[in-house]
């Protein structure tokens, strides 16, 4: 089967959890089907490639590219959104030009875009190509997502909805997120759920990768000013309302309180300005330490490997794939309700904690309640890390898209 892959990220332009989903599921894909990837290009990048058996198109615009090239955009940021948007409207018209220009003989038998960010790739491939399309949920946040009812919010839930019914296929991550589109008016019959991979999986499965993050993750420890003995508490996300940081700040005061020598750890890009602002205010200075911005994936292990524990408070998340992250790292994990209920596993012997994440209150008493019980944090870890390698693998996550894909392929039946 001949596919494209529409997508705003790909390696090595990894900005977010969307680059790692398609850094990590296109080897299971390439595997058996032919692939090309539209996506952006950060100014950098060349236009055309082959990467890992995949053919790679990323056009390249002077004037945005110029710009892109002198700082990576960051979505938390006005004019950065702008740009953003202008990047991936005009990389789509390109995107569409060169399916065009391939003629029916060199066209794919199938398109899957990803998110309602590429819409206009989606729509003109769908209208003028006539090609099959699979549509992508990985995020609802600007369409379906409640808290968000202003202009721009409708405007993408339409886009989202046309999507939707020019789309052989609706594949999301969650059950949760096919019952969110469902309730608001989406075709459930269309819907598939297809639950992610655990993130980092390839790594950890080989057996001297932990000895090398056990000393990167005491080398950061040492560079971060933190005592050996001292717990730390990771949070890892973007700086901005949804993930619950500011309710996870004024959490910290209790916190930190009740565990002695604790540091909050954030890694993340977005609001800097406004998490140090709460810290001074709060009295929090020095424990509460912050990246600076995005870290590369060798860092981030680190991180990880560094926390005795992660919070992800998250209010809204279509999947998460820092939870994955976490948790194949064995690290005891507190996830807001915003979160898929798939990472609870058994109730009676859940594999994290789930807290309201718009409750400050509800998320210090489960945070002080991990960090100072041994046992509990031993056995989150074991089940965290048995459920994502048992129950979330990448190769299963392929699979099932495969399927889908097949199922967008077959003859379309009309009701006349």
């Amino acid at each position: 089967m001949r596919i494209a892959q529409i997508i705003t990220q790909f390696p090595p332009n990894i900005t977010a959890g969307l680059g790692r989903y398609i850094e990590e599921i296109t080897p299971h894909l390439a595997a058996r089907h032919r692939l090309a990837v539209f996506t952006l290009n950060d100014g950098r990048l060349p236009v055309h490639e082959r990467n890992g058996g995949v053919t790679v198109y990323r056009p390249m615009s002077r004037v945005l590219g110029a710009l892109g090239r002198r700082r990576r955009l960051n979505r938390t940021r006005g004019t950065d959104v702008v740009l953003l948007v202008l990047t991936v409207v005009t990389s789509n018209w390109r995107y569409f030009l060169r399916l065009w220009r391939a003629g029916r003989d060199g066209r794919p038998d199938l398109v899957a875009v990803h998110d309602s960010t590429n819409f206009l790739a989606g729509l003109l491939c769908h209208h003028v190509l006539r090609l099959p399309v699979v549509l992508h949920v990985h995020t609802t946040e600007y369409g379906v997502h409640r808290g968000r009812s202003d202009l721009a919010g409708a405007v993408f839930a339409a886009i989202e909805r046309w999507l939707a019914r020019v789309a052989r296929r609706v594949i999301v991550p969650t059950p949760e997120v096919r019952e969110q589109l469902a309730a608001s008016g989406w075709d459930r019959a269309s819907i598939d759920v297809v639950c992610l991979g655990g993130t980092f999986e390839r790594l950890l499965a080989t057996g001297g990768a932990r000895d090398g993050l056990r000393a990167g993750g005491k080398a950061l420890r040492a560079r971060l000013g933190i005592p050996a003995g001292d717990p730390v508490l990771l949070f890892v996300g973007r700086l901005e309302r949804q993930k619950g940081i500011y309710q996870l700040l004024e959490a910290m005061r209790p916190i930190a309180a009740a565990v002695p020598g604790l540091r909050l750890v954030i890694v993340g890009e977005g609001d800097h300005s406004g998490v140090r602002r709460i810290v001074a205010q709060s009295g929090l200075d020095g424990r509460v330490l912050d990246s600076g911005g995005w870290v590369d994936r060798q860092e981030l292990l680190e991180y990880y490997e560094m926390a005795d524990v992660c919070v992800f408070p998250s209010l809204f998340e279509p999947f998460g794939l820092v939870a994955t992250e976490a948790m194949a790292m064995a690290r005891p994990t507190i996830l807001g309700h915003g979160f898929s209920k798939v990472f609870l596993g058994d109730p009676d012997r859940p594999a994290v904690r789930f807290v309201r994440a718009d409750e400050p209150g509800d998320i210090s008493r489960t945070v002080i309640e991990v960090m100072t019980d041994p046992d509990l944090r031993r056995a989150l870890a074991e089940r965290g890390e048995r459920l994502v390698r048992e129950r979330l693998s990448w190769a299963r996550a392929a699979d099932e898209t495969h399927a889908v894909y097949k199922a967008a392929l077959r003859p379309v039946v009309s009701d006349r």
